[in-house]
């Protein structure tokens, strides 16, 4: 994906709009199991425990079988083309000098790539806010999708980690 839209420039907008995606899911998970407690709190019980299950089964797959996400590979040689952690370069233009401490209290993990947490919470967000209702869970999908297509294009993850977390 960063090769088929390189001609775009550094920091474009699309880097930015996707980094945003990416930074939107530490609340995102949470901001869906607060819907539900507000909107539907006979659902939050249910939901919370399958959300705290995702967690833990991919925190699980991390220590059965940790990989390396494209962008640590790319920057150890071990891949035929350069993929960029676009996020950090777009973190250190937008954040300034704010950057190194939210990168470190935030940062990357070169060994927690498959599953993709990130996608696994987005999905399992989204298929409880459409247990909750159509408009809810069609935000949820519209979310795990512009997140999917972000963590791959900005080298955080390769489609099999997506296809992983889903799972």
């Amino acid at each position: 994906l960063q090769k088929a839209l390189a001609g775009l420039g550094r920091a474009n907008a699309i880097d930015r709009t996707l980094s945003w995606v990416h930074w939107v899911w530490f609340f995102e998970p949470h901001l869906a199991l607060a819907w539900i407690l507000a909107r539907h709190p006979e659902h939050f019980p249910r939901s919370a425990r399958q959300m705290s299950a995702v967690y833990d089964l991919g925190c699980a797959g991390y220590f059965a079988a940790p990989t390396a996400p494209p962008w640590w590979a790319s920057e150890q040689g071990h891949t035929d083309e350069k993929v960029r952690r676009i996020m950090v370069e777009v973190g250190e233009e937008q954040w300034g000098r704010a950057w190194p401490v939210l990168y470190d209290s935030l940062g990357g993990n070169p060994w927690a790539a498959m599953p993709s947490l990130h996608f696994a919470t987005s999905v399992m967000a989204a298929l409880l806010l459409a247990e909750a209702g159509p408009a809810e869970g069609a935000a949820g999908w519209a979310y795990a999708g512009a997140l999917g297509f972000a963590l791959v294009y900005l080298g955080e993850h390769y489609v099999l980690d997506l296809l992983a977390g889903a799972a």
